[in-house]
C-alpha cells in the first residue's frame, strides 16, 4: 500500500523537481516508510512507500527494470506475485527483490498492456515506457485502489489522491456542479466525475495510455453472466468454499504484521475463520460506538474465542465526529455521503496501533445478496434480517414463494418472478431508485443559481447505467451488478482513505475477481437458496463458524450513532458554519433553506459537508482541518486506555 504521482509535460518542457516533490509529499500519510522520485526531461514520477512485501530497500520506488527503459510507481498488492515470479523466472527474467512491484515490471515487458490480465489483487499503477514514449496506467477490477487524473493544456497528472494533483499550482481549483447533483442524489458519482472540474477518476477494470497528447481509455475486465444450471447446489457450495479459502490464504501474504477487522457478522467472522489457519497468532479489531442501540461486541468475542485471536476493542466517543469532520473530508477529497467515513476511520485508527495490514469483509452484501432492497427489487417484496429472518408480511411472502418453489421448481419460480418484472422495467427502475437514493438536486439545499449551472443535468441516467448495462442477466444479478459498480466503490473509497490516514493497508478478500466471476455462473436460485439473504455464503462458511453466529436473527451494517449525532452534536456546528457570511455568499447553498428552522438534519449534514469541502479545497483553507482535528501519528500513538477516549479489552486465549 502506497501513494504515487506521475506527471508528463505535454509541451515538452522539463518537469520541475520541486513541484514533483510537493505533490509526492502530499501523500506521505499513505506511505511513511520510504520516498522516491524519478525525473527525466518532461516526465516525473513520485512515490511514498508503505513497506509490506520485502521490507528491504530493494522495494524502493520508482522502480526500474534492468536496462532502465521502464519506470514504475505502484499502489496496492498483487497477491499471486509468488506464482507469477516463478513463471517469469522460467521465462528468463531475473529479480533483484522479492516484491510484487518487480513482477509488474517484468510482466509488462513480456505482455505489454495485457499484463493486467495476469494480476490477482488490488492495484493502481503507472509505468513510463521510455522506448515507446508512453505512460501506461491501470486500476484493479473492482476499484479497490484509487486512480485519479488530470489532462490539461500543457500537462498530464495522475495520482492516488486528488489533493496530490491540486498540489500543482497550475491545476485549477474549481467545483464540478454535476458531481454535487450526483452526491445529493446517490452519495457518489457513477460517471467517473470528482468534485473538481477537470479531474477524473479512472474507472475500475480500465487502463489508460498517454501517447503524446492523446489519452486512450480501455476497459480490460467486466462481469460476464453465463449461468451454469446443470451444476448442483452442493457442488456450487464446495467450489465457492475452495475459492474463499484460496483468496483469504493469499490475502494473508505479508512480510508485515497482519490482523482482521471483526464485527461479529457473517462476512468478517468467515474471514477470521479462514485467516486463523494461515496467520498465528491473529489479532482482531472491534469497534463499539457509545450510544449505539445494538451492541455487536458479544458476537465478536464469541468469534475471537473460537479462533483464539487476540481481541482488541475500542469505543469512540460521540463528540469526536464534530471535531474530526473537516479532517475526514480532507482525507476523502470529497464530502462524506454518510457515517461510513467515521466508522472506517475509528476502526483503522485502532488496527493501525497494532498491525500494518488488516483484512475486512467488504463485498459480502454486494456479491451475495445481503441487502433487503436487492430482494425487494428482484422479487417484489422485502426480506429483512441477516440470514433467514423475515418480519410480518415478509414471512408469509417467503412461505408463498416456498410453496411455488416446491410446485414449479427452481426454473418455474425464477421464470414467474422474471415475467412479473420484465414488462414493467420502468417500474423496476423507479423502485430501485426509491430504495437507494436520496432527493433530486432541485429538492435539496442547493442554491437556485447553482442549480441553473447544471444546465438541466439529471443524475438519473448516469445512476441507472450499470443497471441497464446487464439487461440480459436475471433481475437479481442486475441488482447485484449495480451495487458492485455503483454503491460499493463509495465504500471502498472511504475504506482506502480512512485506512491510509493511518498508513494501514486494508485488504478485501471477498472481492477477489475469481469469486466474482464464479458467482456470475451461479443462477439466482442458487445464490439465494431458501430465499435467504447471503444464503450461499452461509452454506459455504457456516460449518466453520460458531452456532451463535449462524443463528443470529439481527445484524446491522457497520454503523455509527450518526442519527443521534446529527440531531444533537452537529446542529450547533452546522448552524455556525452554514449561517456564516462566507457560506451564505458563496452561492452554492440556498440561504433561505439554511435559515429555515425546519431544515431536516439530513439536509444540514449534506450542506455542512458541501460547505466544509469548499472551504478546504476551493478556498484552500486548511485551517479548517488543522484547528478542528489533528490526526495522530501512528508511530506516536499509545495503546488505548480507559481514559474516556477508548477502551481496549484483550480476551484470554
Amino acid at each position: 500500500m502506497c501513494g504515487f504521482v506521475g506527471t508528463v509535460r505535454l509541451d515538452g518542457r522539463p518537469v520541475e523537481r520541486a513541484s514533483l516533490l510537493r505533490m509526492r509529499d502530499a501523500l506521505r500519510h499513505r506511505g511513511p516508510d520510504d520516498a522516491g522520485v524519478y525525473v527525466h526531461g518532461n516526465v516525473g514520477l513520485g512515490h511514498q512507500r508503505l513497506s509490506i512485501q520485502d521490507l528491504s530497500p530493494a522495494g524502493h520506488q520508482p522502480m526500474t527494470n534492468e536496462d532502465g527503459s521502464l519506470w514504475l510507481v505502484f499502489n496496492g498488492e498483487i497477491y499471486n506475485y509468488v506464482e507469477l515470479a516463478a513463471d517469469l523466472r522460467r521465462r528468463g527474467h531475473q529479480f533483484r527483490s522479492r516484491t510484487d512491484s518487480e513482477v509488474i515490471l517484468h510482466m509488462y515487458e513480456d505482455e505489454g498492456e495485457r499484463c493486467v490480465d495476469h494480476f490477482d489483487g488490488m492495484f493502481a499503477f503507472a509505468i513510463w515506457d521510455s522506448r515507446r514514449q508512453v505512460l501506461f496506467g491501470a486500476r484493479d477490477r473492482t476499484g479497490i485502489k484509487p486512480f485519479n487524473y488530470y489532462l490539461g493544456q500543457d500537462r498530464f497528472i495522475c495520482a492516488s489522491e486528488i489533493k496530490t494533483i491540486l498540489a500543482d499550482p497550475s491545476v485549477p481549483r474549481e467545483a464540478n456542479p454535476p458531481y454535487f447533483a450526483e452526491y445529493i442524489f446517490a452519495g457518489s458519482s457513477n460517471a467517473g466525475r470528482t468534485p473538481f472540474k477537470g479531474i477524473l477518476e479512472l474507472a475500475p477494470g480500465h487502463t489508460l495510455t498517454l501517447t503524446g497528447r492523446q489519452l486512450e481509455i480501455n476497459q480490460y475486465w467486466d462481469v460476464q453472466y453465463n449461468y451454469n444450471r446443470s451444476r448442483s447446489l452442493s457442488r456450487t457450495v464446495d467450489e465457492l468454499r475452495d475459492l474463499l479459502d484460496q483468496s483469504i490464504r493469499v490475502h494473508c501474504r505479508s512480510d508485515a504484521s497482519l490482523g482482521c477487522h471483526l464485527s461479529g457478522g457473517l462476512d468478517s467472522s468467515g474471514i477470521v475463520a479462514h485467516a486463523a489457519r494461515y496467520r498465528e497468532p491473529l489479532k482482531t479489531f472491534t469497534i463499539r460506538f457509545e450510544g449505539q442501540a445494538f451492541d455487536e461486541t458479544p458476537y465478536a468475542k464469541i468469534v475471537s474465542r473460537a479462533f483464539a485471536t487476540e481481541y482488541i476493542e475500542a469505543s469512540p466517543q460521540m463528540g469526536e465526529l464534530s471535531a474530526l469532520l473537516p479532517k475526514l473530508i480532507w482525507h476523502m477529497d470529497m464530502p462524506l455521503a454518510g457515517d461510513t467515513g467515521f466508522a472506517y476511520y475509528a476502526a483503522s485508527r485502532l488496527a493501525a496501533q497494532h498491525v500494518k495490514v488488516s483484512l475486512t469483509g467488504h463485498g459480502g452484501d454486494e456479491l451475495f445478496g445481503g441487502y433487503p432492497a436487492q430482494l425487494q427489487a428482484a422479487f417484489g417484496s422485502q426480506v429483512s434480517g441477516s440470514h433467514a429472518q423475515a418480519n410480518g408480511g415478509s414471512a408469509s411472502w417467503v412461505q408463498r414463494l416456498g410453496r411455488l418453489w416446491r410446485r414449479q421448481g427452481v426454473r418455474g419460480l425464477v421464470d414467474r418472478l422474471q415475467n412479473r418484472l420484465k414488462p414493467a422495467s420502468n417500474q423496476f427502475e423507479k423502485l430501485w431508485i426509491d430504495l437507494h437514493t436520496g432527493v433530486m438536486p432541485q429538492n435539496s439545499v442547493l442554491n437556485p443559481a447553482f442549480l441553473r449551472s447544471l444546465a438541466g443535468y439529471s443524475p438519473i441516467d448516469d445512476y441507472l447505467r450499470p443497471l441497464r448495462a446487464v439487461s440480459d442477466a436475471e433481475t437479481l444479478d442486475r441488482c447485484l451488478y449495480h451495487d458492485l459498480k455503483s454503491y460499493l466503490p463509495g465504500l471502498l473509497h472511504a475504506e482506502d482513505r480512512m485506512s491510509m490516514a493511518f498508513s494501514l493497508e486494508s485488504r478485501v478478500p471477498l472481492l477477489d475477481h475469481h469469486i466474482i466471476e464464479f458467482l456470475a455462473t451461479v443462477p439466482p436460485s442458487q445464490k439465494l437458496p431458501r430465499l435467504e439473504p447471503k444464503a450461499l455464503l452461509c452454506d459455504a462458511i457456516g460449518p466453520l463458524l460458531p452456532a451463535e453466529i449462524m443463528q443470529r436473527k439481527t445484524k446491522v451494517n457497520f454503523a455509527t450513532p450518526i442519527r443521534e449525532w446529527v440531531q444533537t452534536d452537529l446542529p450547533p456546528l452546522a448552524r455556525a458554519v452554514l449561517l456564516s457570511p462566507r457560506c451564505l455568499d458563496r452561492g452554492v447553498l440556498d440561504p433561505d433553506e439554511l435559515r429555515s428552522k425546519t431544515t431536516r438534519p439530513g439536509q444540514l449534514w449534506i450542506g455542512l459537508n458541501i460547505e466544509l469541502w469548499h472551504r478546504i479545497f476551493i478556498d484552500n483553507d486548511l485551517i479548517e482541518v488543522e484547528q478542528k482535528a489533528e490526526v495522530e501519528s501512528v508511530r506516536e500513538m499509545k495503546r488505548p486506555t480507559t481514559n474516556g477516549r477508548s477502551v481496549m479489552t484483550v480476551t484470554p486465549k
